[in-house]
């Protein structure tokens, strides 16, 4: 049985801990606080997988891509599509992506060719890498 006091005792430790991974996201500001922390938190996981954090980081993810969504005024395209188009613009060859982001060079071409879902992890890197939101690539 859940011990709800205890869960609660918790819950506020973990806000203190790190309240912009809880917090709402509102607006700019506390965008930019959560796509901080998820930086943050893709900083600490590494490439580790099965890190204990990567749950709360997918979470977090859920949010912030949940916010841009909603608040965005980019035309709605997928995220094969856009990882082109940025490419394009950028003059960038698959294989200088792959540097770029630690994504394989045949992942990145699955993924143009739409034979591949992108999944959270490219997702993170592609946003960091192009400067941009994570909602492109879901």
């Amino acid at each position: 049985m859940t011990n709800y006091s205890e869960l609660a005792q918790t819950w506020q430790h973990l806000h203190a801990l790190a309240p912009e991974v809880f917090l709402p996201i509102t607006d700019a500001p506390s965008l930019r606080r959560a796509t901080d922390a998820l930086k943050a938190l893709d900083r600490e996981m590494g490439e580790k997988a099965d890190h204990p954090l990567r749950s709360l980081a997918d979470q977090l993810m859920v949010r912030i891509t949940t916010y841009e969504e909603a608040h965005s005024s980019i035309p709605d395209v997928d995220a094969a599509a856009m990882l082109a188009f940025l490419m394009e613009k950028d003059q960038l060859t698959q294989q200088r992506l792959a540097q770029a982001t630690g994504i394989n060079q045949a992942t990145i071409s699955q993924l143009l060719g739409r034979k591949r879902p992108f999944t959270a992890d490219h997702a993170r890197a592609l946003a960091q890498y192009f400067k941009t939101e994570i909602s492109h690539f879901i």
